[in-house]
């Protein structure tokens, strides 16, 4: 019997080759070293033909241009009868649509760093995500000087990053003392005025958390405060729906949030409303974390605090400067974390670039009993998934005796239902509903599956477009003879059950019409 081992498909870099031929052999934008440089940014993501099409559907030109754009895309993979990428390159430099990231600059950083963080979010406007920045440093809050001394402090330092983006090619506008204003009930009331009137005009408005009293003294308040109160502010402005958040940043030294389960890498991918507490322990039993990532579990808090206020589309990064631009435009092109925080740990270099993705996140359930589940909500979720009609009779019929768990994420949006065959476990139905798909379900739940159930197996039809995504996570497959199944297999023990493990990929009856 033939076994093949996984290995992961190698990324190939012809979208960054060939842009960097276009930019070279025609000049039809100006800075063409700029221009270059940010294609090649953009390309080296290894971006998927899907994630294209989901990143020019959010920041490329009208729907109706999107295949024309796409279609320069594949001719630089060499398709033939296609058009050039130029219209393609063209569209990236120039989208018709911007969608808004609220920004934390965690300062201080030398030289280097600074003109990184003014390079990367001057790229990020010209491919569509515009920010509002504010600016922030552990210091401030530590400094003893009086108000007056501090706020002066405080903008001298902010202007360093107003003319580090200056310097890459963009505008910024400094902000301050009149955009947050201190309401007569205490709580901080948003004048977007300045801020809109910055974005009009093509430049980042980098906020100082500078706030103006009733009495027109200027105080400093923490960086999460203005974050958190401007996204309320955002949410429920009823004017442009381009000025509600997509993104949450945040762009400090030390990188994202340190994973308990793997020490010495960051967590990928961060499910909010699960993973909180559990972040919260961990620092609790690692005190030294404390002193290492002084300004994390705020952060965590301010972010958990915005994401509920935004919708569930939204998401928020961690990332340190040594990880820009890649990690932002990564994420920004993909709308994914770096590393998939569902593929295997084994032999795998995880999160170098020490960025965290976080999400809102939903509920998850698990289950034992198929009594306990609702099976009218189960069999809609699984029809809108496969697109096939459920054979509902037998397949519950044959759950009531194999049934070894189901994980329910939220109200039926994704599901997973396990059963035991002999003395193993079977992955019967993997599924997500078409409108929870792109907010990191996906990921959470295979998560959850393969940490419930170390050792497991699944079979896929061959020609099943999600396979490459099933190569990518197990630990090995087969493809069984005579038949039009592929076996897929997770743990580091399947190999040795192959034998049981085709019997049992041939035995499982179809559960569709």
């Amino acid at each position: 019997m033939n076994i093949t081992r996984l290995n992961r498909p190698i990324v190939c870099l012809w979208t960054a080759r060939a842009c960097k031929r276009y930019t070279t052999e025609t000049k039809p934008i100006p800075e063409q070293k700029q221009v270059r440089e940010l294609l090649v940014n953009l390309m080296d993501t290894g971006p998927s033909k899907r994630e294209l099409q989901h990143f020019l559907k959010r920041f490329g030109q009208e729907k109706t241009d999107t295949p024309t754009l796409l279609s320069g895309f594949e001719q630089v993979k060499g398709a033939p009868g296609l058009k050039s990428p130029k219209e393609y390159v063209n569209a990236l430099l120039a989208p018709s649509y911007h969608q808004l990231a609220l920004t934390k600059v965690e300062g201080p950083f030398d030289k280097m760093d600074w003109q990184s963080v003014g390079n990367t979010l001057y790229k990020l406007q010209k491919l569509g995500l515009s920010s509002i920045v504010v600016s922030d440093n552990p210091c401030w809050a530590t400094d003893k000087s009086g108000h007056g001394e501090l706020t002066k402090r405080m903008i001298r330092e902010s202007m360093t990053l107003v003319e580090s983006i200056e310097q890459a090619g963009g505008r910024a506008r400094l902000i301050y003392g009149s955009a947050l204003e201190r309401s007569a009930n205490a709580s901080i009331t948003i004048n977007l005025d300045f801020i809109q009137s910055a974005l009009n005009n093509n430049q980042i408005p980098i906020v100082v958390p500078i706030l103006t009293k009733q009495d027109g003294q200027q105080v400093p308040i923490k960086s999460n405060q203005a974050i958190l109160a401007l996204t309320q502010r955002l949410v429920n402005q009823a004017v442009d729906p381009k000025l509600v958040p997509s993104k949450i940043v945040i762009i400090n030294k030390e990188g994202g949030i340190p994973n308990h389960e793997l020490p010495g890498t960051a967590h990928s991918l961060v499910n909010v409303q699960e993973e909180y507490d559990d972040i919260n322990k961990a620092f609790q039993q690692n005190p030294s974390w404390q002193q290492n990532y002084p300004s994390t579990l705020d952060n965590l808090t301010t972010i958990r605090d915005c994401l509920n206020e935004l919708p569930t589309t939204s998401s928020a990064i961690i990332v340190p400067t040594s990880s820009l631009p890649n990690a932002l435009i990564t994420n920004l092109v993909t709308d994914k974390p770096l590393y998939s925080s569902s593929l295997p740990r084994t032999g795998r270099v995880i999160n170098q670039a020490k960025t965290t993705v976080l999400r809102h996140g939903i509920k998850i359930n698990s289950y034992k009993d198929l009594k306990d589940l609702d099976l009218d909500k189960l069999t809609k979720l699984l029809e809108v998934s496969f697109k096939k009609n459920v054979n509902t009779n037998e397949f519950y019929k044959r759950l009531e005796k194999v049934l070894a768990g189901a994980i329910i994420a939220g109200d039926y949006e994704g599901a997973v239902i396990m059963t035991k065959e002999g003395d193993h476990a079977y992955l019967d139905k993997f599924a997500i509903a078409p409108s929870s798909q792109g907010i990191g379900l996906t990921d959470i739940l295979w998560k959850q599956m393969c940490d419930a159930y170390p050792e497991l197996l699944w079979r896929s039809r061959k020609d099943n477009g999600v396979n490459k995504w099933y190569f990518e996570r197990s630990n090995g497959y087969l493809r069984l003879k005579d038949t039009n199944w592929v076996l897929f297999w997770h743990g580091k023990d399947g190999y040795k059950n192959v034998q049981d493990y085709a019997a049992i990929a041939n035995s499982i009856p179809p559960s569709f019409k």
